[in-house]
């Protein structure tokens, strides 16, 4: 829950950007390393139709303790991006591949809202 002063202030921050996105995943910790490992060798399908989708400076970063996973991404435009991507012949085969290390709607983005950046 959140207070209209902090939707206001969200809203209106001049840091927002239509090209960055950040997310959190929530894998199970048994599950850990061969999530990890998967990837080490994204396949190259999925690799080009994230590029295709406009998709780069992708990065994942993992909490150990608790499985969160941190992800982040540029594009020209983050929210037409991740639409591109869903609408990708891969996605699908790429999330069933991936579903078995989620917890609970944990394999389903939160996507955060900024509110600072530096340059």
């Amino acid at each position: 829950m959140t207070s209209p002063d902090l939707d206001q202030l969200l809203a209106t921050t001049p840091a927002r950007s239509p090209g960055r996105c950040c997310f959190l995943l929530q894998v199970r910790l048994e599950k850990l390393p061969e999530y990890v490992a998967a990837h080490q060798e994204v396949w190259e399908e999925m690799r080009e139709a994230l590029s295709d989708a406009g998709w780069r400076n992708y990065s994942l970063f993992l909490r150990r303790e608790d499985g969160m996973v941190v992800g982040y991404f540029e594009a020209d435009d983050a929210e037409a991006a991740q639409e591109a991507i869903a609408r990708a012949a891969i996605s699908p085969r790429w999330e069933a591949a991936m579903s078995e290390y989620f917890a609970p709607g944990g394999g389903e983005k939160q996507v955060l809202e900024q509110y600072f950046h530096l340059p």
